[in-house]
């Protein structure tokens, strides 16, 4: 599994890389996107954890007529489901993934899907106070991720963009899979 996903990520970067020039020549400017929203845990890790905020950035380039190569991060944060007095739990999500994005032909609303691989960090952190001492633990793990989700964007003016998008993330996390839904607002700049 592990060299599938090396040899895809390196397909996706030869593909990005040997574009440029295409890129250039066509004269096509790149994609800046800031945004945030809700997290929603799903599978396994929905059971113990609770929605949180999902935060992402990230830059697209146009390869072909509606494919764009694609870069992103992310970090979101999830609280634990149960209130239990003097425990406090959360568990953090960060990384990045590179991939392809698919868009509509270009009008003011544009419709996308997209899909990539990439890289997560899985961070839980757990403090509990019992008769006046506080115990606490911390556990964190590096995970292959992948992605894909959709979603559409309104262009308000030729260099600003509204994107609403959901997304399916699934870190391979080892005990069990790690599997969380962002749904964002972002902002999306076209020099």
């Amino acid at each position: 599994m592990k060299k599938f996903i090396f040899a895809l990520l390196g397909a996706v970067l030869m593909l990005s890389l040997s574009t440029i020039e295409t890129v250039q020549a066509q004269e096509r400017s790149p994609s800046i996107k800031v945004g945030g929203g809700l997290g929603i845990p799903t599978g396994d890790f929905g059971d113990g954890a609770k929605a949180g905020f999902a935060i992402l950035g990230g830059v697209s380039v146009p390869i072909l007529d509606n494919v764009h190569a694609l870069a992103e991060g992310h970090y979101s944060k999830y609280g634990a489901d149960e209130d239990i007095p003097g425990l406090d739990a959360d568990a953090k999500l960060t990384g990045g993934n590179i991939g392809v994005m698919v868009r509509s032909s270009s009008t003011p609303l544009v419709v996308y899907g997209l899909g990539g691989l990439g890289l997560t960090r899985a961070e839980g952190t757990a403090s509990a106070s019992f008769l006046g001492e506080t115990f606490s633990a911390s556990e964190s793990e590096n995970a292959f991720s992948f992605v894909i989700g959709g979603g559409i964007q309104y262009a308000v003016n030729p260099s600003i963009s509204v994107a609403i998008d959901a997304r399916y993330n699934h870190a391979l996390t080892e005990e069990s899979a790690t599997q969380w839904m962002p749904i964002t607002v972002s902002i999306v700049f076209t020099p």
